[in-house]
């Protein structure tokens, strides 16, 4: 009998085991839902300096993920409680500069003992009644009247999103447009977000929703056996690894381009660009193995993909949700296609030989720019390389435009390629002379926000670029260039940032 017992629970747990490893059934619970553009805690704006240039901030380390001394937090959120005795509830968010709490959203306790805000002295919450539909921070659907956070707020311990349970609580405890009655979305709700695959838009082909919940019946069907095939992996299921025949998809689906999820462009309804794409529902996974692990549905709108991820292991992000009507659209049209100033949101929308970049129309760069200093530059798309220690060996691997001698450049050389500022050349930290100047502060300041990569590279300057130059004084840090403000400056060596490479000599 005890034979037994163990063969049933050996089973049970096995199963579990491969349901939650197995990359067709979950593409991302192998990492724990984190991709690897979340991984780096550096934020990508030189050191902790902030994206337009502000000179004024003292502090290089915010932004690392990491409360360093003279650091309140870092990216961070937690309990208004924990943040001040005073409020009773809500989140608190890092700020920017990492010196303190935001307790804009969270609730405080008035001198009659109930809430500000909240309490009309008997007990009775008035707070939903004084809903504010042209308040900032909120996206209200035209076609649901379904009310969004926008953007979203809760960015996790470290900026890589919250666990289900901390999401759930996020949204519990929220006030935001004069109403606390958010809560965390439905998988049918995030579907209606869903832009250009139809395969997981309401209605679409995958049958996950409210009403079918469990992964094994409603969420895959691998060899098409209730006819809905591959259609959950949304525009993953055109990846070589899958049968494209069952992959439900029409000709206009899928249509963005590495150049778009670049500029923060995914599959979501165009006013919620920029935000972090993998959202949790509240809709539980009723499979035997997502049972097991106490698995939520989420979907990913990179990819369009509705996939499951276990509460304990799993991190994604969330936008929370209430329930509207009519009445509570603004006015002014609601879904705001794009900024008027923009010129593109795909590439379908430029010329021949074009493509869209930052919402602009600019010529597409041939594979190499040849600068007239003699360095030849891999242009166009390059890759994001995590570590600084995987970016030298990933030019030298690298076999381009019929060249195979491509090498990581180093600061001296990438000083070069910037155009516009003038500050960069002014900092004297080269090749030659890499250790870290005691004027840093004064002479390696940066332009104003902007753009100072060459047209003829490419234009990829939202993270900084690697180079193969460090301060021997310095085993952690390495020296980067940021292309949105000409900045040098200094970057950790787990960062993620891109990597252009070169090759030829400097005249």
């Amino acid at each position: 009998m005890r034979l037994f017992r163990f063969l049933v629970i050996f089973l049970v747990f096995s199963f579990v085991f491969a349901a939650c490893s197995s990359g067709e059934d979950d593409l991302e619970l192998e990492n724990g839902g984190n991709d690897s553009e979340n991984k780096s805690s550096d934020n990508g704006n030189g050191d902790g300096e902030s994206v337009n240039g502000d000179q004024n901030r003292q502090n290089l380390n915010c932004g690392n993920g990491i409360t360093d001394d003279g650091e309140v937090c870092d990216g961070n959120a937690q309990e208004c409680s924990l943040a001040d005795s005073k409020y009773t509830g809500g989140f608190a968010t890092c700020k920017a500069d990492c010196s303190g709490w935001d307790v804009s959203n969270c609730r405080t306790v008035s001198n009659d003992g109930g809430e500000d805000g909240n309490n009309d002295g008997n007990g009775n919450n008035n707070q939903n009644a004084g809903f504010d539909k042209n308040s900032n921070g909120i996206w209200v659907d035209p076609d649901t009247y379904l009310i969004w956070e926008n953007p979203m707020g809760n960015q996790g311990t470290g900026g890589v999103g919250p666990t289900h349970t901390q999401a759930a609580a996020y949204c519990e405890n929220l006030v935001l447009a004069g109403t606390d009655d958010w809560r965390l979305p439905t998988i049918d709700e995030l579907r209606t977000l869903v832009r250009g695959v139809s395969t997981t838009m309401t209605g679409g082909k995958c049958p996950t929703s409210e009403s079918c919940t469990d992964q094994d019946s409603c969420n895959k069907d691998k060899e098409n056996k209730h006819g809905f095939g591959n259609s959950c992996l949304g525009c993953d299921a055109l990846d070589s690894q899958y049968d494209s025949a069952i992959s439900y998809l029409t000709e206009s689906d899928c249509r963005l381009s590495d150049i778009n999820f670049e500029n923060g462009e995914y599959y979501i309804v165009p006013a919620m660009f920029t935000d972090p794409y993998r959202l949790w529902s509240s809709t539980k996974n009723t499979g035997l193995a997502g049972s097991a692990m106490q698995a939520f549905w989420y979907l990913n709108y990179k990819s369009g993909q509705i996939n499951s991820g276990s509460d304990s292991t799993s991190n994604h992000w969330v936008r929370c949700v209430r329930t509207g009507t009519a009445a509570d659209v603004p006015e002014q049209d609601a879904e705001v296609e794009h900024d008027p100033s923009w010129e593109c949101i795909v590439e379908a929308d430029c010329s021949e030989g074009q493509w869209c970049q930052n919402h602009k129309c600019v010529t597409k760069p041939k594979e190499t720019y040849v600068a007239a200093n003699g360095l030849e530059w891999q242009a166009g798309q390059v890759e994001r390389i995590e570590g600084w220690g995987n970016a030298a060996p990933h030019c030298e691997n690298l076999e381009y435009a019929g060249h195979d001698d491509w090498r990581l450049p180093n600061i001296t050389e990438l000083k070069s390629l910037v155009t516009g500022c003038a500050k960069t050349n002014e900092c004297p930290v080269t090749a030659e002379a890499p250790e870290y100047p005691g004027n840093y502060s004064t002479v390696c300041k940066t332009c104003s926000s902007g753009n100072y990569m060459p047209q003829e590279v490419g234009q990829q300057i939202e993270f900084p670029y690697w180079t193969s130059t460090n301060d021997p004084s310095k085993t952690n840090r390495v020296w980067a260039i940021n292309f949105m403000t000409g900045a040098v400056f200094y970057s950790y060596n787990t960062a993620n940032h891109y990597a252009r490479c070169v090759r030829g000599t400097m005249n």
